[in-house]
């Protein structure tokens, strides 16, 4: 591991209650390195942070003391004027609402609350900690002031791809006795000291047409856009070649019609992708940009140089197996001076429907939705009768848990993948039997009181894509600020998300025009002719040609492994697995992801 990863820490903050008893760890953490306390009128400290700068903002009105760290355009006079208004009616949804990505603290007379965001990017955890309850963005701070180590049942957990269910997800952190605060929830801690989570947001009702939804996501994505490119001398779009990036592209150029801004596009060594020749299009349709192509020949390959290029974070990282590659993409940025780099992550979750809207826009036109359930038979290489089956025995939610359970090493069907309330967790082949049962039983036992996000199924599975994305993207950003380039996300914008859901899925999801609500929104903003792109770019050529040239270091991570000594993954069936990988046909995510696990692991203190 370098040097640089290893002393990094991401920026931290703790919420302590009012009381004597809280004085002990008060103490500790305001005698880190570069810590700001905020003290209520008893004179204990009520708020610790470290590591935010300017991003950490607070204001006061009367009796409420509110503090936002994150993006979020408004003046500080502009917050005042609204923390006064929360302050008379006691009412502070409006500023739980307001443009970019943040966290919202209050404390108001002896009760303080936090709010991450709606999508999970900017995260909240608690603990108890001496005694008392304690809310902070950081589980590994928590999990160090507590004393508890890392939680093997959770690193089970993580196995599961693409992601666990609702239910496990937001039931444990990576470490013993943390607790993670599910987004669009908040923490409360009452006078007395106690806690209390409470559901602060719920999606909204999808009932607007696709034009009217496109009027206003012209709107809150470009000031999304614009509210983090305009301030800083450079600014920086991750340039794709696909329609999310190069939307942002678009809207980023607009909105510094004085500077120019950096494009920056990751070659490919493989001759089918044609991510780089759009890239290539899109930079020269835009006026005001500079487009920087990194040479794949030069660039790091993925599972190059694992152990050395990752980075200290609180989770495994999605982007572990290519660390070194995501690094040299930071060290172009960091030459460049990048002050606000834009990363479309969260384009396709929040834009697109999951296919379980296909029943529902039956309801509304049968013909439609025939013709959908056609268009994406055929996208997806399945049968139009396998989708309307699978769509019809979805079932409810708890029943959706229980066959999930029943099948985590099974593999999923297409159709069913499509259609169900998530993503259908599965594990690898490699996973411990005792693994594989604990899980089960596990996933039976949340079944019993799990409740969906919404009614509606295509809402719930929307917004669970929504925050498992936004988990990914929390990861890049903070790797991002370790190199001193500030990451973006405006996909996963509060506004742009609820614009999106609002608008009716068989008019923002369609399988003959991608992204319509997309091209919509910002065709009128863009070149003629920018969004016009139809297919998707990947990866798998990447991953094989890594897996080929790196197979040797990959297979001694599965000698003495950390998920070996746990107990969670046969090792040989891992090294045979990997032997094996360009013809067993294994999903890369299965790869990945336990690489990334076992590599956190390795390395993970509290």
């Amino acid at each position: 591991m370098t040097e640089a990863a290893s002393a990094f820490r991401p920026p931290w903050f703790c919420v302590l209650p009012d009381s004597d008893a809280a004085g002990p760890l008060a103490r500790r953490l305001a005698g880190q390195e570069a810590a700001r306390t905020l003290k209520h009128s008893s004179g204990r400290p009520w708020l610790i942070a470290s590591g935010w700068g300017k991003r950490l903002r607070t204001v006061a009105a009367g009796p409420l003391k509110a503090v936002l760290i994150g993006s979020c355009p408004l003046s500080t006079a502009r917050l005042r004027d609204l923390a006064a208004r929360a302050a008379e009616s006691g009412d502070e949804e409006e500023l739980a609402a307001l443009p970019g990505s943040y966290y919202l603290i209050t404390a108001r007379r002896e009760v303080r609350s936090a709010r991450g965001d709606v999508a999970g990017l900017n995260r909240l955890y608690s603990a108890r900690v001496d005694g008392v309850w304690v809310i902070s963005n950081s589980p590994r701070r928590l999990a160090h002031e507590a004393g508890t180590a890392v939680d093997e049942r959770w690193a089970a957990m993580r196995l599961l791809a693409p992601h666990p269910p609702s239910p496990l997800l937001f039931s444990r952190s990576p470490y013993k006795g943390v607790k993670p605060v599910t987004p669009g929830s908040k923490a409360t801690l009452s006078p007395s000291g106690r806690l209390a989570v409470t559901h602060y947001w719920t999606p909204p009702e999808a009932v607007v047409p696709l034009q009217m939804g496109a009027e206003r996501l012209r709107e809150v994505l470009a000031r999304a856009v614009a509210s983090r490119v305009a301030p800083p001398p450079v600014a920086s779009v991750q340039l794709s070649g696909g329609l999310d990036s190069a939307a942002l592209a678009a809207l980023a150029a607009r909105a510094r019609p004085a500077a120019t801004t950096l494009l920056v596009t990751v070659g490919s060594r493989a001759a089918d992708n044609q991510d780089e020749r759009w890239a290539r299009r899109t930079a020269g349709l835009l006026e005001g940009v500079d487009h920087l192509v990194l040479d794949p020949g030069t660039y790091p390959r993925i599972f190059q140089d694992l152990e050395g290029s990752q980075f200290v974070l609180d989770e495994p990282a999605p982007f572990a197996a290519s660390a070194a590659r995501f690094r040299h993409t930071l060290r172009v940025l960091a030459e460049h001076a990048s002050g606000a780099h834009l990363n479309g992550q969260g384009g396709d979750e929040t834009l697109l429907a999951p296919l379980s809207y296909l029943p529902q826009a039956a309801g509304r036109s049968a013909h439609r939705a025939w013709w959908h359930l056609r268009g994406h038979a055929a996208l997806n290489r399945t049968s139009s009768l396998g989708l309307v089956r699978a769509a019809a025995t979805a079932g409810s939610y708890r029943q959706w848990l229980i066959r999930a359970a029943d099948r985590l090493a099974v593999p999923a069907s297409p159709a069913a993948a499509l259609t169900g309330w998530e993503a259908p967790p599965r594990l690898p082949p490699w996973t411990a039997p005792e693994a594989i049962r604990d899980l089960r039983q596990e996933l039976l036992a949340a079944a019993d009181t799990a409740e969906p996000v919404s009614g509606d199924i295509a809402v719930h599975g929307a917004v669970m894509r929504i925050r498992s994305v936004a988990r990914r993207a929390s990861l890049y950003r903070d790797a991002m600020e370790a190199a001193g380039v500030p990451g973006h996300f405006p996909y996963l914008d509060r506004a742009v998300i609820e614009t999106a859901l609002a608008v009716w899925p068989e008019e923002r999801t369609d399988p003959w025009a991608p992204k319509p609500l997309l091209t919509a929104a910002v065709a009128p903003l863009a070149p003629p002719g920018l969004l016009i792109r139809r297919d998707k770019g990947h990866y798998n050529h990447e991953i094989h040609t890594g897996l080929a040239a790196h197979h040797s270091e990959l297979a001694e991570l599965f000698h003495g492994s950390a998920l070996g000594r746990a107990g969670l993954i046969d090792e040989k069936a891992v090294r045979q697995a990997l032997a094996e990988a360009a013809t067993r046909r294994i999903p890369p995510a299965f790869i990945t992801e336990t690489v990334a696990l076992e590599l956190w692991l390795r390395a993970a203190r509290p």
